[in-house]
């Protein structure tokens, strides 16, 4: 009787041993949840959110990879070490998902255009969005930016799982078709190595816009170089109309501060008082300066001199120059003779040319008290014959007519 009871009491401890193995058993298998869901774009998750309840030793394997910012089905494997049974692998599928609309920012909740300028697009008007995926920009539909007129403007942002978020902007449209007006252009004169001040004294107004822009071309200015040159104003308004005004730079030579009036007029006197007689006529004086300034300054082909009173002052003082330094060294001398005389300048090809016109009561002649190559002087010659001798002598005094009184 004893032993039919503990082989009772043996076989109940064994069921109820096989129970809790296989109530164990079962526990374990049950530790990982079979699918997770996340919201694509939310922080990385943690293998702790696979799991039932707490176990220290589980963990994700090396292959088991995802991405929370890219929704999708991600098939995952998590290993754990379970007392009795060892190292265990449990299945799962972590889904992220997408079902946030993307956050738009605006660049304002209202802007103004010009019906003439280009039409901006959606993506234009918005500043910032933010999504966990790739969005389109678009308008809900087609607007017209060429007519003065305000409206709402809708914009659509749409994420790649097609979430989206509308966005509404007031659009003004003005019809602006007036360009700005440029005042105060006017030709300039500037000394070589002086800063120059392109915009000084121009103005700019606009009918609409209060900042228009203004650009100067000065690409054919070359302010090392003597010269005259074209420059041009561009004005440009907001909304795009343009206009235009040209003038003209003159590089001059730049002054000799020593060349004063009455440094320079007491130089011309003494000169003029060792060659000029109290008996001489006017073209007879003409002739003394001429034959002085021939003489006295050698021809040297350095940079020549604008200014009158600094041109003669080197004439008198260094007694070398070029053509404008022999040219304005006369013309100071027949000043204060009394000798009427204007400068004359040959068109400028190759390289350029100055002379005087003068006339002592008997209409205008041709003066030019420079040495010619040839060996040739031009004193009161009538313009048939200066015309016969720059013809010969490939244009050296080729004039335009149209610019001088009539020339005997």
């Amino acid at each position: 009787m004893r032993k039919k009871i503990a082989f009772i009491v043996l076989g109940i401890t064994l069921i109820l041993a096989a129970v809790v193995a296989a109530l164990f058993y079962q526990r374990q298998n049950d530790l990982v949840y079979s699918e997770v869901y996340l919201e694509a774009g939310t922080a990385q998750c943690q293998v702790e959110d696979f799991l039932k309840r707490s176990e220290p030793t589980a963990r994700f394997s090396d292959d088991s990879t995802y991405d929370t910012n890219v929704a999708g089905d991600y098939d995952l494997t998590i290993i754990a070490d379970i007392p009795l049974l060892g190292q265990k692998e449990y299945n799962t599928t972590l889904h992220v998902t997408d079902t946030t609309a993307p956050v738009v920012t605006l660049v304002s909740d209202s802007v103004e255009m010009y019906s003439n300028a280009t039409a901006p697009t959606a993506a234009d008007l918005v500043d910032s969005v933010y999504d966990a995926s790739s969005c389109t920009i678009d308008y809900k539909e087609a607007y017209d930016f060429t007519q003065d007129a305000t409206f709402d403007a809708v914009i659509v942002v749409t994420d790649a799982y097609g979430n989206s978020t509308d966005s509404t902007v007031k659009c003004t449209v003005v019809e602006d078709l007036e360009p700005p007006v440029i005042k105060g252009v006017e030709p300039l004169t500037v000394a070589q190595g002086d800063a120059i001040a392109y915009k000084k004294n121009i103005e700019v107004t606009d009918n609409y816009d209060e900042n228009p822009t203004l650009e100067v071309d000065t690409s054919e200015v070359n302010s090392d170089k003597r010269g005259t040159y074209k420059i041009k104003y561009i004005a440009t308004d907001a909304a795009g109309n343009v206009s235009e005004q040209s003038t003209t730079i003159k590089i001059v030579s730049a002054k000799i501060s020593a060349a004063t009036e009455e440094t320079v007029y007491a130089m011309a006197d003494n000169i003029l008082a060792e060659i000029i007689t109290d008996d001489m006529t006017q073209l007879q004086q003409a002739r003394a300066v001429f034959d002085w300034v021939v003489n006295n300054i050698t021809y040297s082909e350095t940079a020549g001199i604008d200014d009158v009173l600094s041109a003669a002052y080197k004439g008198m003082y260094n007694r070398i120059g070029d053509c404008t330094v022999k040219q304005k060294t006369a013309e100071v001398m027949l000043n204060r003779l009394g000798i009427k005389n204007m400068e004359i300048e040959k068109i400028r090809d190759t390289r350029g040319h100055y002379w005087l016109l003068i006339d002592v009561g008997e209409g205008w002649y041709h003066y030019d008290p420079n040495l010619q190559l040839d060996g040739t002087l031009i004193f009161y010659w009538h313009d048939k014959d200066l015309w016969e001798y720059s013809n010969a002598h490939k244009n050296t005094h080729n004039y335009d007519p149209s610019k001088y009184p009539t020339i005997q």
